[in-house]
């Protein structure tokens, strides 16, 4: 483990530790007894979500930029409206990052946050291999649908022919 992975793990428990709020208490029971079954997993969650929180960040960046860049577009007429005396650009807006950001930080070789890319990963890819064999398996809509009711053999069908009667 690195400096830099260390301070990583001790200020995300910090961050998660002022947190406040209502938990249920059945559910806190449950995590705990799986934790304790599966103490490896304590690992992998510290590291997904120390993965998601920077990645939340990331995705809030990459919004701003996109509205950014509309907004650029609209406000200057178009692709070609600079060209001809179109508005001005304001300047990008400032990216902000999750505690502990530095670049490069999920693409070091090993260690805890070398790692924690590799871990959402084969989560994610876990997951979605889920879905589809799920989907694969689950049966078709059509037999989820109940048939349409048919009229009893024997009852008219208000033309004074018998409904379950085909030979007409």
């Amino acid at each position: 483990m690195t400096p830099e992975d260390r301070d990583a793990i001790v200020g995300f428990f910090d961050r998660l530790r002022s947190l406040q709020g209502e938990r249920d208490p059945e559910a806190e029971r449950l995590i705990h007894d799986l934790m304790e079954r599966h103490p490896q997993t304590k690992y992998y969650v510290t590291q997904m979500a120390f993965f998601l929180e920077h990645a939340q960040a990331e995705a809030q960046n990459r919004i701003r930029e996109l509205e950014h860049a509309l907004e650029q577009q609209r406000a200057g007429g178009g692709l070609f409206g600079g060209l001809f005396g179109g508005g001005r650009t304001a300047p990008p807006p400032t990216p902000t990052h999750a505690p502990g950001y530095r670049p490069g930080m999920f693409q070091q070789p090993g260690g805890f946050l070398g790692g924690a890319a590799g871990t959402v990963t084969a989560l994610a890819g876990g997951f979605l291999l889920g879905s589809l064999l799920g989907s694969l398996l689950a049966p078709p809509a059509e037999a989820a649908v109940p048939p349409a009711e048919q009229p009893d053999a024997g009852e008219e069908d208000g033309f004074g022919m018998d409904a379950g009667d085909e030979s007409w």
